[in-house]
């Protein structure tokens, strides 16, 4: 009777433990799903203001909208901490070319942009990560794709 009540217990003990591991996946996805959202929003809001603006000036060309496009190279960090990577470094190039925002795109240095990115070193998570620049295209949105590779002796 006492080995019955025993295997009942560890059963109940190991499948409380699977569901909380399973549950805790989720809810880091989650997170960062919710994290990616606000980001989202946060740069249409800044975009809808920047156009607002532009719209008032109407005659001139302005930037609204930074966009980073960045692809790992090396030791790739795995999907979940990818995506992490990903928004933190996007927060992190849209914060360095904020100064952009509002400027006029014909009196803009189109050579500076790249002199501002690239080559830095972003840590992430107990991660570095250098960056380097493989092209900019600029209109009323500058798209910055970079190049992230992880640097050797980092990690969790």
């Amino acid at each position: 009777m006492m080995w019955y009540i025993a295997i009942l217990l560890l059963g109940f003990l190991l499948g409380a433990g699977l569901a909380n591991l399973y549950l805790a996946r989720q809810q880091e996805q989650l997170h960062l799903a919710r994290a990616e959202l606000e980001q989202r929003l946060a740069t249409a809001s800044e975009e809808l203001a920047q156009l607002k603006e532009s719209q008032a000036r109407q005659s001139y060309q302005v930037i609204t909208a930074i966009e980073p496009v960045i692809t790992f190279s090396g030791d790739k960090p795995p999907a979940v901490e990818g995506r992490a990577a990903t928004q933190a470094i996007t927060r992190e190039v849209q914060e360095i070319l904020s100064p952009l925002m509002g400027q006029e795109v014909r009196r803009l240095n189109p050579a500076l942009i790249p002199g501002m990115i690239d080559g830095r070193t972003m840590k992430v998570n107990g991660r570095q990560f250098q960056l380097r620049v493989t092209l900019v295209l600029i209109s009323d949105r500058v798209v910055i794709h970079l190049q992230a590779r992880s640097l050797p002796g980092n990690g969790i």
